[in-house]
């Protein structure tokens, strides 16, 4: 009787090298217990459900302040499931933010920016930087009165920025008011550069994190180191393969992800409000949620600092220090403690500076 002969890969796997990056996946292990280690995964699957929600909104939205606001109305008003379309990609945006937020905060709290995840690290914070860009423009789409407003907040905020403040200005606004170009830029930049930079952006930060050396090391060959092996077994013990088991779990996290989006698409009303109207003041306006630290630095600092404008002397140091985060793996090379009590000091400032600007 004939030995069994091995089992061909089908046509797509035999194509797609599906067998060995499967393999490669399993020799890679995961913690097995801790919710932070799935806030990555989380953004991801955020990102694509923008992408996903914002494909079926560009079918029907029209890029020009005249008729921007009643394109939306009508995505909301007559076309099916429009509504939901547009909460899905509003809740998924505010969603995709929070948990890059936290993703950079629990990333400093376990200092796992140090040597060899530098990449990691940087590729990471200009994923952030760009996100927030993204969730940005997408606020000024809708060219409603908040939306109008909101522009003229933020394009203030960004013009207090050492050096590159006047340059932002003019981006962010397409000239020195805020007019139908300000929607037009915004549109361009929400549609094409900024997703396209992003999505590049997260696949250098992937394959930086697929570099990264295995959760756990191969058994020691010498028998008679005990402690070695010990080790090993404790850290086995600890983990599971990325592929199926974390995976599988990601998966779930996922799932639970959806249906808390599309409860808050169904259920949470927002509004569009009137369309813009340049002539209505919009003293009082607040930015984004995201931006409000920043809006309360800029609205309570004094109006000179050492010969310097204020606002520009606060922001440039806020600058300053954000400076310092990127360079953070650079100048603490070992992982001290005290980087995870500065990071509880900054969210801390943060959160008072926007409750701050809320009151």
């Amino acid at each position: 009787m004939n030995a069994e002969q091995p089992r061909k890969p089908g046509w797509l796997s035999d194509r797609l090298g599906w067998g060995g990056i499967a393999a490669s996946l399993e020799r890679h292990r995961a913690p097995r217990r801790g919710f932070v280690f799935y806030l990555g995964g989380i953004t991801l699957f955020l990102l694509l459900l923008q992408v996903l929600s914002g494909v079926l909104l560009v079918l029907y939205y029209k890029p020009d302040a005249a008729n921007a606001h009643a394109s939306l109305e009508r995505i909301v008003g007559e076309i099916p499931y429009g509504d939901l379309v547009r909460g899905v990609h509003a809740w998924s945006s505010e969603f995709f933010i929070a948990f890059l937020l936290a993703h950079l905060f629990t990333v400093v709290l376990r200092r796992s920016y140090r040597s060899p995840q530098e990449l990691s690290w940087l590729s990471g914070l200009v994923a952030l930087f760009i996100g927030v860009g993204l969730a940005f423009t997408g606020t000024i789409l809708p060219w409603s009165q908040k939306a109008y407003a909101q522009a003229r907040v933020g394009s203030e905020i960004a013009h207090n920025v050492p050096f590159l403040g006047n340059w932002l200005y003019r981006l962010l606004r397409g000239g020195t008011e805020v007019t139908s170009n300000t929607l037009s830029n915004a549109y361009g930049f929400h549609v094409a550069v900024l997703p396209a930079t992003l999505t590049l952006i997260v696949g250098f930060h992937l394959f930086f994190l697929s570099r990264k050396p295995a959760a756990i090391s191969e058994p020691a060959d010498d028998d008679d180191d005990a402690e070695a092996s010990k080790a090993s077994s404790a850290t086995e013990a600890d983990t599971i393969p990325l592929y199926p088991d974390f995976l599988l779990r990601q998966a779930v996290v996922w799932v639970g992800v959806l249906v808390a989006v599309m409860t808050l698409a169904i259920f949470a009303d927002r509004p569009l409000g009137a369309p813009a109207d340049p002539r209505l003041s919009s003293t009082g306006a607040m930015p984004p949620w995201y931006f409000l630290p920043f809006h309360q630095i800029v609205r309570s600092s004094p109006r000179e600092l050492l010969g310097i404008d204020g606002p520009k002397f606060i922001v440039g140091a806020t600058c300053l220090l954000g400076l310092l985060v990127v360079v953070l793996p650079f100048l603490d090379r070992k992982g001290s403690k005290l980087v995870a009590w500065a990071g509880w000091l900054v969210l801390f400032v943060l959160i008072l500076l926007a409750t701050s600007a809320l009151s």
